[in-house]
């Protein structure tokens, strides 16, 4: 096979396409870096250095151009978006002035003539100069190192992880707060913009005092045996069942959908009333964070910022803070109810059982996703309301998550859908989501835990970036209100 051949290969792959696609990126990089070297020039990467604000830059030109040449890196699927994408592309870095003098568009694809043709017109437009090269000019740079870029293809996984290895122990701390800064600007526009979809989990919930999904397992499931137990004459006393609540509470990590599978078959009459009981037994109602969801909500000078919540969680405390806020908001719990233009839409796509049930209707529909047999049906029934909203927010939308672990085998399922989709449209990840930096507080002065520390988040953060998603990190969640404070501006 050609080295075109191969090229194409991996662009047309339908095999764990984002891998594939940073994988081929990062082979190019490094091919670029071989033929910048045998010139006796260097070819700079954005995400070894933070300066460059392009896919790399050849700052004492190339071949025959002697000037700073900035390098965007461009692969298609899909060849009838590559016009518009390459309009963007260039549009973007007029608008915003450039530090350099040539812009170079690397396509990895065969460019029609037409296309080109336009292109050429577009140049008298634009106050830089502007090279492209096809995927038949990087055959024949890399025609002059076969032999690495033979190595480079066959081991696209192994060089791909060796690449972000290396990047990260070179990663500063400033490095972490200026993509951090980029990811809070870049959200701020799409807020701006009235495209912010909110995601939420248990951590939107958890400074209010919601019981924790364990808590739940635990108490309901005490509840369960000591019913069984009181039928054949044996009672429980309340100090026992605290000392159960505290040992099961270790136990549920391991399997809790079969606990919950029990659970949901021992008491199918009152489950859940029971459940409502004990999910707001230490409620607060209101918490920092689902004050400031709340403030994101509203809208600004006739924009509406956020366009919706999908809810992971079955308590209505975000509907609470809406009521405090004065805005107008519709539940949404069951197929085919819909919000009117004038209501933001709560979709709680896993059940809702809110506290005053006399205030909403058809509560018996909603499926609570709680134990195995509610989570096979998402995962089985892929056009289950639930499923779909989320698949056309995550498509239409910029969706921000937060406190949620991104455990959910059904989320990721339903990311990886969406994000393959994206990336047959070139999009880079365009969702954001808050997550806890993992560390070893105690571990700080040893030089190898801290090197494993920076590895690991960027390892992460290539893994969710497959998935679509921006991690925007936090050493704490007390953060998170003003990172939404930042966002509406």
């Amino acid at each position: 096979m050609e080295i075109k051949e191969k090229l194409l290969d991996l662009v047309n792959s339908n095999y764990r396409v984002p891998q594939v696609f940073y994988g081929l990126e990062n082979l190019i990089i490094t091919m670029l870096e071989d033929y910048a070297k045998q010139q006796g020039k260097k070819f700079l990467v954005s995400n070894q250095d933070r300066r460059i604000l392009y896919d790399g830059m050849f700052e004492d030109g190339i071949d025959d151009i002697d000037k700073k040449i900035a390098v965007e890196i461009k692969m298609f699927r899909r060849p009838s978006i590559l016009l518009n994408r390459l309009y963007d592309t260039v549009g973007r870095y007029s608008m915003r002035g450039s530090d350099f003098d040539t812009l170079l568009l690397i396509i990895v694809n065969d460019i029609p003539a037409s296309i080109l043709s336009r292109i050429e017109k577009e140049k008298e437009n634009i106050k830089f100069d502007l090279q492209i090269w096809d995927i038949n000019k990087l055959e024949d740079i890399f025609k002059q190192n076969e032999d690495l870029f033979n190595d480079l293809y066959s081991n696209l996984d192994k060089n791909l992880l060796k690449n972000t290895v290396n990047q990260a122990l070179k990663t500063s701390s400033d490095d972490v707060l200026r993509k951090k800064e980029e990811h809070l600007k870049k959200l701020k526009i799409e807020y701006d913009k009235d495209n912010i979809v909110l995601f939420l989990g248990a951590g939107a919930s958890y400074d209010a005092k919601i019981a924790t999904w364990d808590t739940l397992i635990t108490d309901l499931l005490i509840e369960l045996i000591d019913k069984e137990l009181a039928e054949n004459d044996i009672q429980m006393e309340n100090q026992y069942k605290k000392i159960i609540a505290t040992e099961l509470s270790k136990q549920n990590g391991a399997s809790p959908l079969l606990q919950t599978r029990f659970i949901r078959t021992g008491m199918p009459e009152n489950f859940g009333e029971l459940v409502r009981k004990i999910l707001y037994k230490n409620s607060l109602n209101s918490s920092d964070l689902l004050n400031q969801i709340g403030q994101l909500c509203i809208p600004n000078r006739g924009k509406v910022g956020v366009q919706a919540i999908v809810n992971y969680n079955f308590d209505d405390l975000i509907e609470k803070s809406l009521d405090r806020l004065d805005i107008r908001y519709r539940s949404i719990y069951d197929e085919g109810m819909i919000p009117n233009s004038s209501e933001l839409g709560i979709y709680h796509v896993h059940g809702f059982l809110p506290q005053e049930t006399g205030d909403y209707d058809n509560l018996e529909n909603t499926l609570l996703v709680f134990s195995e047999e509610g989570y096979h049906k998402l995962v089985l029934e892929s056009y289950n309301w639930a499923n779909i909203t989320q698949i056309n927010f995550l498509t239409t939308h910029t969706c921000v998550f937060i406190g949620l672990s991104l455990t959910d085998p059904n989320l990721r399922r339903l990311l990886e859908i969406v994000a393959q989709k994206n990336i047959n449209n070139d999009d880079q990840p365009k969702h954001y989501a808050v997550l806890k930096r993992s560390t070893f507080k105690n571990y700080q002065d040893i030089e190898s835990i801290r090197s494993f520390e920076k590895v690991n988040q960027s390892l992460q953060e290539v893994y969710y970036q497959e998935l679509g998603l921006n991690i925007i990190w936090v050493d704490d969640f007390k953060e998170i209100p003003n990172i939404l404070k930042s966002i509406k501006g």
